[in-house]
């Protein structure tokens, strides 16, 4: 009867809704029964322990032993499981390991141009937006290197152009700024023109700059030479591409004219001249040919690249 009172009033005052009652009625048993949250009622020492709230708390207060048991246990699962996961990954079948791909735009071939037949392919009057990322698209599926005399009105409004062509090791030279024929236009005007283009592949390029000079039309004079400050480079083969407009015509003019040592004339603003390049690629790989830049060619020949000096081909 009087567990029930007890119960009921402890019930009103704490809003237990399951309680353990412990009554003591000696001193002896409440030195025993210390137990945290009791509290007196009366003369008589009454311990509450609650178990109201979430599942785990009332777990907890019922059977505060389990988590000593629980909480290891559960350690150790996570700890296989981890385990197990690892063993899984690692002994994954090869063939489901995805590698990232290597950059399209990343030679990865090392070329051997010791004893070959050797061709430079030159390209003129760009960067153009249109049609030079899909050249260096091709070169790029090709593995050729190629030798790119730009403009330098051209290259100003298409830095990222010039800055790619430079990044995928082809060669970026000067063809003036304006493609004007220097020798009508006067010793100083020329100066400030081959100046001028100098300054903004500087600007684009860094320090380097460009690396030769084309004279637009091939033209030149003693003066011009000496104004440009770097070699002067012209071509031994002209496609014509600019005439003809024809990629079979094209492929064929440069091959009945092709020898060792060749540097070939083409424009990377035609579309046509874009689509002529791999067959001319083929035909001439075909006949033993391998490409290089201009630097290339000019050492694999034991040739010296001068300032002020015009260079035509570099035979063996």
């Amino acid at each position: 009867m009087l567990d029930r009172l007890f119960a009921r009033e402890i019930k009103r005052r704490t809003g237990a809704h399951a309680i353990s009652i412990y009554i003591d009625q000696s001193a002896r048993v409440r030195k025993r029964s210390r137990v945290r949250g009791a509290r007196t009622v009366g003369a008589t020492r009454v311990t509450v322990r609650q178990a109201k709230g979430p599942l785990l708390h009332r777990i907890n207060v019922r059977l505060p032993w389990l988590k000593f048991i629980a909480v290891p246990l559960l350690g150790v699962i996570i700890a296989v499981d981890l385990v197990g996961l690892t063993v899984s990954k690692i002994s994954e079948p090869a063939e489901h390991i995805k590698i990232a791909p290597m950059s399209r735009h990343v030679k990865a071939t090392e070329r051997t141009l010791e004893g070959k037949k050797l061709v430079a392919l030159t390209f003129d009057d760009g960067p153009m937006p249109e049609t030079t990322p899909r050249l260096l698209d091709m070169l790029t599926e090709k593995d050729v290197p190629a030798t790119f005399f730009m403009l330098g009105m051209m290259a100003e409004r298409n830095p990222e152009i010039v800055q790619r062509a430079a990044r995928e090791r082809h060669e970026v030279a000067s063809h003036s700024m304006y493609h004007q024929n220097l020798l009508t236009l006067g010793r100083e005007a020329a100066q400030a023109d081959l100046d001028q283009s100098k300054g903004v592949f500087k600007s684009i390029l860094g320090e380097r700059g460009p690396l030769y000079v084309r004279p637009p039309y091939g033209n030149y004079d003693d003066g011009v030479a000496a104004g440009a400050g770097r070699p002067l480079i012209l071509w031994s083969v002209d496609t014509q591409d600019w005439l003809s407009k024809d990629p079979g015509a094209i492929v064929a003019t440069a091959m009945s004219q092709v020898h060792d040592g060749a540097i070939i004339l083409m424009h990377d603003i035609y579309p046509t001249s874009v689509e002529a390049v791999p067959a001319l690629v083929d035909a001439l790989r075909a006949e033993g040919y391998e490409f290089a830049t201009i630097a290339e060619l000019a050492r694999e020949r034991g040739a010296t690249l001068a300032p002020g000096q015009a260079y035509y081909s570099f035979r063996p």
